[in-house]
């Protein structure tokens, strides 16, 4: 199964999960029920669990990791501070940050990116991090940095945190607070991706080369997202 049949084939599903969903609490039950979290995003938490894992278990896998070879935000998709638009901004100053008080993550339900790349980091914080260890349940401290991108619901780990912030992960245990909350939604004017390449709309010249298929139908999801007004 190659990357293009896979990117079509999740975006057909998150389309028919998006119109059915509409059509089930609508005609079946005259909206007297209201789910506390749509399922697109559901769906797009279970697309990014394959990347999580892979993240997570690379310092296991392969030795202490390179910088140059984690996930941050400003490469989950392309290159941030590629030019996207006709007047040369990028998608970091497309990004618009938005107010944080009102948001929690949950580790073991959303969708948390961390990069952890020291193989004794990580064992000793699964060995030591959890309830009934040495050091107690998971709790978020400031070291913890973390940015939470709408309307998809993705975070990442920035800074310090990235081994314990898995340790809760994998334990399913701990909530946070994001340290900044941006709304890309002004990216999809000006940017789209067919599974195989990130184009720029107003000429249709390549960004990059789609690296992860998982994370191009993340960013095309977050299109139906935006124009439908569904929201994390």
């Amino acid at each position: 199964m190659n990357a293009k049949y896979e990117f079509d084939h999740l975006l057909a599903f998150a389309k028919d999960l998006i119109e059915e969903n509409l059509g089930f609490y609508y005609d079946v039950n005259y909206g007297y029920f209201q789910p506390e979290t749509h399922p697109v995003i559901d769906f797009i938490r279970l697309i990014g669990r394959r990347i999580q894992g892979q993240l997570m278990l690379m310092p296991v896998l392969r030795g202490e990791i390179d910088q140059m070879e984690r996930i941050f935000s400003d490469n989950l998709f392309f290159d941030e501070w590629a030019e996207v638009t006709l007047d040369g901004r990028s998608f970091h100053f497309l990004m618009k940050e938005i107010d944080n008080s009102s948001r929690i993550i949950s580790l073991a339900r959303d969708l948390v990116f961390p990069s952890p790349w020291i193989p004794r980091k990580l064992r000793d914080s699964l060995i030591r991090i959890g309830e009934g260890t040495l050091n107690g349940s998971w709790r978020q401290d400031q070291g913890h940095q973390v940015t939470l991108w709408l309307p998809l619901g993705i975070s990442f780990v920035e800074g310090s945190g990235h081994h314990s912030i898995t340790a809760g992960i994998a334990k399913g245990e701990g909530e946070l607070y994001p340290t900044r909350v941006y709304d890309i939604s002004a990216i999809y004017d000006h940017v789209y991706t067919d599974g195989k390449y990130y184009y720029r709309t107003h000429d249709r010249s390549i960004i990059s080369e789609v690296h992860f298929v998982e994370c191009a139908a993340i960013f095309e999801i977050g299109r139906i997202m935006t124009a439908q007004r569904i929201m994390f």
